[in-house]
């Protein structure tokens, strides 16, 4: 099969593991030649994700920036275009949680930095990217939701405390899901889509290792495979659907499509795929 993405500059941020690792990896194997971006204290985890790349025979380049910080963001397509030229695909995956406070409570930096790491970056790096995009009448956005968007329903499905303070980091996702809602409809007709992508509930990675073995015995249908995610983006990303807030597992049942690995040809499955037990990304 012709590798969807053949030539094609990809970006992806927080590419240094979990979720960002996979589809880096995932777009190189569809012929992408990628920018891994991740923060200074992710730098030597990040250039091991590239460097595996390459040697798959792909093409890859990191580059470090603490995507929080307003000057780290100035210029910084610029920065990324020097590897391989302008971005086509951008994935905006990097995100975090500043503080693990309930909404009565969190603080006034804490909300910032949230806000400044999870809505302003993508932002920021959306605007940078959309000139190039619009000149060459293609483009594909694609930002990392999550289902915290959205307030968990009683009976909660963990401690109430621990939901409480997701609540700013589902702010900070929601108002991403809806930015992206307006932008699709901006560029309708423009060749350029904007979607969102989140997980049906709990990617099996490093980072979620500790909520993995705590909810696969009693819920093992909420552990998704970081492939699912890959295959979903990368499914997205290829077509032409825009104003999408997919949920991978959902997106795949619906399209019929099959769950490959890393590498874009070893076929795992389908969307029922269930958890395999580690996290394959790193």
């Amino acid at each position: 099969m012709h590798p969807r993405f053949d030539g094609r500059v990809a970006l992806v941020t927080g590419a240094s593991r979990g979720i960002g690792a996979a589809i880096a990896r995932r777009l190189a194997a569809e012929g992408a030649q990628v920018v891994g971006l991740a923060s200074p204290r992710s730098a030597t985890a990040l250039e091991a994700v590239m460097a595996d790349i390459v040697a798959s025979g792909g093409r890859a380049r990191a580059v470090v920036a603490d995507l929080a910080e307003d000057a780290a963001r100035e210029g910084l397509m610029d920065r990324v275009a020097a590897a391989f030229g302008a971005v086509e695909l951008l994935v905006n995956n990097a995100a975090g949680i500043s503080a693990y406070a309930s909404p009565g409570s969190i603080d006034l930096p804490a909300r910032r930095r949230m806000l400044a790491l999870n809505l302003d970056a993508p932002v920021d790096l959306i605007q940078q990217a959309l000139p190039a995009m619009r000149t060459r009448g293609w483009g594909r956005i694609l930002n990392i939701g999550s289902e915290m968007a959205r307030q968990p329903p009683v009976p909660y499905p963990g401690p109430a405390r621990f939901v409480h303070s997701l609540g700013y980091y589902g702010v900070s996702k929601a108002a991403l899901h809806r930015y992206t809602e307006a932008l699709a409809a901006e560029l309708h007709g423009s060749g350029i889509t904007a979607n969102v992508l989140l997980p049906y509930k709990i990617v099996a990675t490093a980072a979620a290792a500790a909520v993995v073995a705590q909810s696969a015995e009693r819920h093992p249908d909420w552990i998704e495979p970081v492939e699912v995610m890959a295959e979903a983006a990368t499914w997205l990303m290829a077509g032409p659907l825009s104003g999408q807030v997919a949920v991978s597992r959902t997106l795949l049942h619906q399209a019929q499509a099959p769950v490959h690995a890393l590498d874009g040809r070893t076929l795992l499955g389908d969307a029922l795929l269930a958890h395999n037990g580690k996290d394959t990304s790193t």
